[in-house]
């Protein structure tokens, strides 16, 4: 009896290293024909143009990226393991930007080629992944840069930094606060001021923090030092151009609040 025992102690992880060993070979085949499927809509884009004005090659090119947004959403929130799979060749080929909190508990991919709008929330609890399906407006750019996990008073939440392109007038940045709860994610208002108390920040800017002369640009996202629990929120002068000053939030009685303005360590 003992050596069925110690026989059975031996099958089991073998069992589930087989298991997640299939998951993710099925994943990588998956990724492969979304690769794949992103070539031939490149290859028909290309024969068209080269055609000149032809509707039926381009409307061959509008089912084929249908076809992708379509088996990519189904991926996604038919299969709770994507999760925790990287996406390197779709990361690596601008298809999608994947970005995922410290904790692997939540993730949000923006589909950025051909146009594509879609945008998945993913996270998971107590043993199970939920999605939800958001699509951005005509002619934007919407983009999560980072996922923030910052722990308040024993709890975890979850603080997504954005940026916003809407052309042609219109660019921001945001960050807003999220708490995991079951199948949904709630917002919080985490962030209080001397006036109030909102779950999300907004920075409007111009476009003209494109010009490639303008010192204080881009790089000046929000952010967050997990060491000495502070967010850091960019601010703007009088014309949209970002300054070298921030307003800086403290984790503080049960919330995220604003202390001071300054520079950034």
């Amino acid at each position: 009896m003992n050596y069925l025992i110690k026989y059975l102690l031996l099958l089991i992880p073998a069992f589930f290293y087989s298991k997640a060993f299939t998951q993710s070979k099925d994943l990588v085949e998956k990724e492969n024909e979304l690769i794949a499927l992103n070539s031939k809509i490149d290859y028909k884009l290309r024969l068209a143009l080269s055609k000149g004005y032809d509707s039926t090659s381009y409307n061959s090119v509008d089912h084929n990226v249908a076809v992708f947004e379509q088996a990519f959403t189904h991926l996604i929130t038919s299969d709770p393991n994507t999760i925790d799979y990287p996406f390197n060749k779709l990361r690596d080929s601008s298809i999608c930007v994947v970005t995922t909190a410290a904790d692997g508990k939540m993730r949000v991919y923006n589909l950025n080629s051909w146009q594509l709008l879609t945008q998945i929330y993913q996270w998971k609890e107590k043993g199970k992944v939920y999605t939800k399906v958001t699509r951005n407006q005509k002619d934007s750019i919407l983009l999560c840069r980072e996922i923030y996990a910052i722990p308040v008073n024993g709890k975890r939440y979850y603080l997504p930094v954005t940026s916003t392109i809407i052309w042609p007038s219109h660019a921001m940045q945001s960050v807003a606060a999220w708490r995991i709860n079951g199948n949904s994610l709630e917002p919080v208002t985490l962030f209080k001021n001397k006036s109030k108390k909102q779950d999300h920040i907004e920075v409007p800017f111009s476009f003209y923090n494109f010009a490639p002369k303008i010192k204080d640009s881009l790089l000046a996202f929000i952010s967050y030092d997990n060491l000495q629990k502070k967010v850091y929120i960019p601010c703007v002068n009088e014309k949209g151009l970002f300054t070298q000053r921030y307003f800086i939030y403290e984790v503080k009685d049960g919330c995220l609040e604003l202390t001071q303005t300054g520079p950034h360590p």
